[in-house]
């Protein structure tokens, strides 16, 4: 299957489709190809990502982007960005400057997939100008030639780069830029060039470069989600692609790889069962690469909820308030298996939808007249990827109040269940949860297993960042592994100069660094040895500083602060 999907001959405008408004994306596992896929492949134009997944394209009209039609996992969950003091308080410095570790990530690369890279700032050049920076995919320039074995962008190499950094306009020669500057920032703090005047340097400055610029969500997907116009979103499924492209530069380049994963969302069942959860978990499986991720920045945003019942046929509510006028928002509901739930909507105008008996493919609507909103209530009793239950609710201009959601247990087992709202930065900010759960507010990818997942503390003070996101996983596994700095962090911002930086992703963009400084350490220690990513993770647990007034590892700061120093210390103690 792997052999065909990759060998198939696609039509000449299969990157139109790819990027037309009028084509859908959808992820498909291989367990749920057809027998006939054959004949419809060309069609759909495939992009084989690993050997369980390829990202589809569809006509619209007969791909409508709903969980009882197509399944939730083959909808594109939505991306965005996780940010909102010191490299001392991590151990990093030490381990830099001390003269027999030496330790500044040389040999290794760190790839990013973000709003793309400032490669012209300073902060990504060596000393005689040329550029750090390996390759850039931007995924939205359709001018120049995409990577090998991909149908979209334009990659850049080194040698571009440097050609382009030697005249007076490097626009016009490579015209990839970061209108955002997220993406300059996080790979600043990972990766930056050391600037003594201005104190600056990232957390592992001699590391090769990789980064990939995705492009915009597809308005389908934003309208589907109800997305604000002006939010940052990116699509599931070219994030896969990034991630396939980077381990495919890593293996060509012959070095290990470590994945710097800074976005984030509520989307899913915080679980690790997402098919972008399961690509990372595949790259956990090939020698030399690791994956870092942000663990968001939801602890305080009154997005989650965590219900407990009683027993059977218990019924509880939840309540939802909206305070402004606003074109929409989405709810996902998830419960582990064998407990089974109903839920229903009640309007702040008394209009309602009924909980019904939940059965496979169920769906509900209603257009509210007293409200002017629109309801939708889909049920996947059983999520094709992780088994549990799933009930995804949309509710189109909600009027102003308190909407209710009468819940129904129909199966009893321990009676939890857990919604979530949209992430910060892809929810109104005008509809919150009344009565919030600050923990289990981790955002995906970051409830894998399979990376390493930081939360954030403030330096000064040495306090968990208010903002946080918190564990463990709605299974119950330990997330986060560690804490890392992640308020006021000393970045670079775009065309010159630097700036303050808060949030997760600085937070993630320290640990890639440290972890990336680990790598080297083994290949150099033990004549070219690759850490496999568990034993990246135990290094940094035994290296994690810990306080006496708590137990470890807990829901804010896993097994401790991140302190790479603090590794060596714990190896040498004896």
């Amino acid at each position: 299957m792997t052999n065909r999907l990759y060998s198939q001959q696609l039509p000449e405008n299969a990157k139109e489709h790819i990027l037309s408004e009028d084509y859908v994306s959808l992820i498909y596992h291989n367990e749920t190809f057809p027998f006939d896929i054959e004949q419809i492949l060309p069609e759909y134009l495939p992009q084989m990502v690993d050997w369980q997944y390829a990202v589809l394209n569809a006509p619209i009209q007969y791909f409508p982007p709903n969980i009882t039609t197509q399944g939730y996992f083959t909808i594109p969950k939505l991306y965005t960005l996780l940010n909102e003091a010191s490299l001392e308080a991590s151990g990093i410095p030490q381990v830099q400057n001390q003269p027999f570790l030496n330790l500044t990530g040389k040999g290794v690369l760190i790839g990013f997939l973000d709003t793309g890279i400032d490669y012209r700032h300073s902060a990504f050049r060596n000393s005689d100008g040329t550029s750090r920076i390996l390759r850039i995919w931007d995924q939205t320039i359709q001018s120049g030639t995409p990577p090998e074995g991909f149908l979209y962008g334009s990659e850049y190499t080194k040698e571009q780069i440097d050609a382009a950094l030697g005249t007076s306009d490097p626009l016009k020669t490579v015209p990839t830029t970061d209108e955002n500057g997220h993406g300059t920032a996080v790979a600043g703090i990972a990766a930056g060039t050391p600037d003594p005047a201005l104190a600056f340097s990232g957390a592992a400055p001699d590391v090769g470069i990789l980064a990939v610029k995705l492009k915009p969500a597809k308005k389908y997907l934003r309208n589907y989600f109800l997305v604000p116009e002006d939010a940052p979103a990116f699509q599931e499924d070219d994030c896969m692609l990034a991630l396939r492209y980077l381990n495919l530069i890593a293996q060509e380049l012959n070095l290990p790889l470590v994945i710097c994963f800074s976005l984030g969302t509520n989307q899913g069942g915080h679980d690790g069962f997402t098919p972008l959860d399961e690509v990372l978990t595949s790259l956990s499986y090939t020698a030399g690469t690791y994956a870092v991720a942000a663990g968001g920045n939801e602890g305080n945003a009154a997005h989650h909820y965590h219900g407990i019942m009683k027993k059977q046929r218990e019924t509880q509510e939840v309540q939802v308030s909206v305070t402004k006028e606003n074109p929409g928002f989405t709810m996902e509901f998830w419960a582990q298996a064998p407990e089974l739930y109903a839920l229903g909507v009640v309007s702040p105008q008394g209009e309602r939808i009924l909980p019904v008996s939940p059965r496979i493919g169920a769906t509900q609507s209603a257009s509210f007249l007293l409200d002017n909103s629109k309801v939708q209530i889909d049920y996947e009793v059983i999520e094709f990827r992780s088994g549990s239950q799933l009930i995804q609710v949309r509710v189109e201009n909600p009027s102003v109040g308190i909407w209710r959601f009468p819940i129904v247990n129909h199966r009893f087992l321990n009676g939890q269940y857990h919604l979530w709202l949209p992430v910060t930065g892809l929810a109104s900010p005008y509809v919150k949860m009344l009565s919030p759960e600050p923990n289990t507010t981790l955002t995906t990818p970051a409830n894998s297993l399979s990376v390493i997942t930081s939360s954030t503390y403030q330096v000064p003070g040495g306090s968990f960042y208010l903002n946080s996101s918190r564990g463990f996983t709605r299974t119950g596994q330990i997330k986060p592994d560690l804490a890392a700095p992640g308020v006021d962090i000393q970045a670079p911002k775009i065309l010159s100069g630097y700036q303050a930086f808060t949030g997760s992703s600085a937070a993630a963009a320290i640990t890639s660094g440290a972890v990336a400084m680990l790598v080297q350490w083994g290949r150099r220690t033990y004549r070219g040895k690759l850490f496999t990513y568990t034993e990246i993770k135990n290094l940094l647990y035994r290296g994690a500083l810990q306080s006496d007034d708590l137990y470890y590892p807990n829901q804010e700061w896993g097994y401790g602060t991140l302190n790479v120093y603090g590794i060596f210390q714990a190896l040498t103690d004896f």
